[in-house]
């Protein structure tokens, strides 16, 4: 009989251990949060409010982008997939080493990238795993976009460029869906709104 009842607490005691092990693991797991959409659709306003209230490091993609680049949207010439390319693995590049560096004070990090195709999304992924990478893909009206553009100042981006963009926008594919965590979200509502909402899915 005892050694019935302590084989119970041992096994008891192991599903404990195993659960608490596992809430560890998902509390420590570091998590990349890629904030994407066309421009004039807030990726840098929500980008750092999300940064902001986790407390942990944010990167724009504007970062990484060439000077050349930069001229070609500044006159209104849309990139290509090869000017993205290497734009592309620079940002890649820098969550690999946000996820490998054991010396980062916090467990997420932000991105913002438009993130347009399929393919941009698959470059931005490669290396990373499923559970560590969330694409944020910022959603609103063609007029609403607009507006916003023509309001926006000192930034190289034309706002010519907004039909091209949107022709180029790639809803995920329901491999998509299945591969990577995306979330939804309507830019029609405050930035606190959307900030509460982000951090609703994240829970």
């Amino acid at each position: 009989m005892t050694n019935n009842i302590n084989s119970s607490n041992n096994s008891l005691n192991e599903e404990i251990k195993n659960k608490l092990e596992k809430q560890q693991k998902q509390k420590d797991q570091k998590l990349i949060i890629v904030v994407m959409g066309v421009s004039g659709s807030g990726k840098t306003t929500i980008g750092k409010a999300i940064a902001s209230s986790l407390g942990c490091g944010f990167n724009d993609a504007d970062e990484f982008h060439s000077e050349a680049n930069k001229e070609k949207m500044r006159s209104g010439i849309p990139l290509n997939d090869d000017d993205r390319k290497p734009w592309l693995s620079s940002i890649n590049k820098r969550m690999i080493e946000f996820l490998n560096n054991d010396n980062e004070e916090a467990n997420d990090h932000v991105f913002t990238c438009s993130a347009l195709k399929s393919i941009y999304r698959d470059q931005l992924s490669n290396g990373i795993n499923k559970d560590n990478l969330l694409f944020i893909l910022l959603q609103g009206t063609k007029q609403l976009l607009s507006e916003r553009l023509q309001i926006r100042k000192d930034h190289f981006f034309n706002p010519t460029l907004l039909d091209s963009q949107l022709s180029t926008l790639e809803l995920p594919t329901q491999s998509e869906l299945s591969n990577h965590h995306y979330a939804f979200i309507d830019i029609s509502n405050s930035v606190d709104d959307i900030v509460d909402e982000i951090f609703n899915y994240l829970k």
